[in-house]
């Protein structure tokens, strides 16, 4: 039976794996995000608008999706997630083969708003195959020694996804001249990894396991002693019938004589029940006896009824988790932080593509080659984030149990590689140098990204983890907007700088973009991430800071 349960929960968390492997795909958007500018003619502004609301999409509906996950449970969410991919990436797919070819009179009106749609589908998709997962592995592993590895993961692969597809792509559809055909295969791979995994995937209840698990030991210890009763000789033991007789005699002879001297003792019962001078005497917690004084009744403690209504007042029952949540202090500044962290990391995500061809203009590559270098550029970010993320959950869990020291402390560590390479975009030059700045965004995001929500978990619990967690990575979503639309913003005014320093008879196909397009911007978000610094610096002396509070509020 353990052996076929064991057996359950390894498919269960590899149908968990599978899911965050394909459910991470929404950084891809910088493997094809330039085909909006150079098929359907948008903005740079346009483009990272469409990315904004993507990420929007995908950070705001995981408060929906964890409460969903709670109460549904996960298995119809990640078939909800491989639905949800499959129409929005089939959705992109057909719009880069058939609106290929704005006319003049369409040129204002690029379908934005359509194109933002269905990134916005794969948004809610990879967000609902998260939080479906991320609540399950929390809620099966809260009881583990090894929680932080059993999060990380998951987590790891989900950074992984990016790296594996991307590589698909550089190997398999990098000639296509527009990424419909690619588009396509994410759309049925999404499909059919999501349906799989949700045959397997299970919560289990540990309320039941709980129990089962202390009947278990109540048997195994039953056993050992009937084994070390048969070892003892027979004339020392008496037989198991004989001491069960013994046994039910003398608990029948104490029940009578109970009985008998209770019925003596109990007043006359009205009409309407008990006699007020006896319920008088209960209540003092004293009784009469038949001797007519007055002694002090034993103290039994009553059975809880069943109804937990009735158990606990409404004023003194605990209030929701939602408004605990909402005035809990760490929450805020941990909020805070992911905005402030997760923004200017996102900016560099969803704009390296960008990047790439910006600063392939002062070399010898070819278009394809281009092509790939991008590809390998988000390959390099998404590995990293992925070792990282495995490397932390592990390393966080030493920090915590050896070390006996706060896993909020890797936070701040994270912060400082986080303005580190965000002061390397500001200074970028050459081609070559987006190599290492991949691998310093990986890095910190796969870090943050791992002890955040295992932080989450353990601050408030495995059970409130689906709608904690939801809340918190509304912060990446703002973030990312914020950043997002500084950088495309950036751009276009770098772009008509450029265009104005030629000449308005120079022909917009020669106008060309480089490092002086988003410098400025890596400027703005250097300044962001230094509070992120302050704001996980925040998190790690909180709970000093609460308890110098507390202490000053009971002087």
């Amino acid at each position: 039976m353990e052996s076929q349960e064991k057996f359950t929960d390894t498919l269960s968390y590899f149908g968990t794996c599978l899911s965050m492997l394909c459910g991470g795909t929404t950084s891809l958007f910088a493997t094809y995000g330039s085909s909006f500018s150079e098929i359907l003619g948008f903005t740079q502004y346009e483009t990272n608008m469409v990315a904004s609301l993507g990420d929007y999409a995908h950070y705001m509906s995981a408060p929906l999706f964890g409460y969903l996950s709670s109460r549904l449970g996960p298995t119809r969410i990640i078939q909800a997630a491989g639905v949800l991919m499959f129409c929005g990436y089939l959705g992109l797919s057909y719009a880069f083969q058939y609106l290929d070819a704005p006319k003049p009179s369409q040129k204002q009106s690029h379908y934005v708003a359509s194109m933002s749609l269905l990134f916005a589908l794969v948004g809610v998709g990879s967000k609902a195959a998260y939080m479906s997962s991320m609540a399950t592995t929390a809620s099966n592993f809260k009881h583990s020694r090894f929680s932080g590895i059993a999060l990380g993961i998951p987590l790891s692969l989900y950074g992984l996804s990016t790296f594996v597809f991307s590589s698909v792509k550089a190997r398999w559809f990098e000639r296509d001249p527009t990424p419909s055909r690619y588009l396509t295969f994410m759309a049925f791979i999404s499909a059919a990894a999501h349906l799989l995994a949700a045959c397997f995937v299970l919560l289990k209840d540990t309320s039941q396991l709980a129990v089962a698990g202390a009947a278990r030991r109540r048997a195994q210890s039953a056993a050992k002693s009937a084994d070390a009763q048969q070892q003892q000789p027979d004339q020392d033991l008496p037989s198991a019938a004989s001491s069960s007789e013994a046994i039910e005699m003398s608990e029948t002879r104490r029940r009578r004589m109970t009985t008998t001297n209770s019925n003596d003792d109990l007043p006359p019962i009205s009409d309407g029940g008990v006699d007020t001078a006896a319920a008088t005497d209960a209540a003092t917690g004293k009784r009469r006896s038949s001797l007519g004084t007055v002694t002090a009744a034993p103290q039994i403690t009553p059975l809880a009824p069943a109804n937990n209504d009735i158990a606990a007042p409404a004023a003194a029952r605990e209030p929701p988790i939602f408004h605990r949540f909402r005035k809990d202090p760490t929450a805020w500044v941990l909020l805070l932080g992911l905005i402030c962290f997760s923004g200017p990391g996102l900016a560099f995500v969803n704009n390296c593509g960008t990047m790439v061809r910006a600063m392939s203009h002062t070399s010898t590559l070819t278009e394809e080659q281009v092509g790939q270098y991008k590809d390998k550029i988000v390959a390099t970010q998404s590995f990293f984030s992925f070792a990282s993320r495995l490397a932390i959950g592990y390393f966080s869990d030493v920090w915590r149990t050896r070390l006996r020291l706060p896993r909020s402390g890797l936070l701040v560590a994270s912060a400082l590689l986080m303005i580190y390479a965000q002061t390397r975009a500001a200074q970028i030059t050459r081609l070559d140098e987006l190599y290492p700045l991949a691998v310093l965004i990986g890095v910190s995001m796969g870090s943050v990204f791992t002890l955040a929500p295992t932080i989450t978990s353990e601050t408030w619990g495995a059970n409130n983890f689906g709608i904690c967690w939801g809340i918190i990575t509304l912060g990446p979503a703002v973030g990312g907007h914020i950043c997002n639309l500084i950088f495309g913003f950036s751009w276009d005014e770098g772009l008509l700088r450029i265009s104005a320093r030629m000449g308005p008879e120079t022909p917009q196909d020669r106008i060309i973009c480089d490092n002086e397009c988003f410098v400025p911007a890596f400027v703005t978000t250097t300044k962001i991430a230094f509070l992120s610094l302050f704001f996980f610096t925040a998190v790690l002396l909180m709970p000093r800071i609460l308890v110098f509070c507390n202490y000053r509020r009971h002087l």
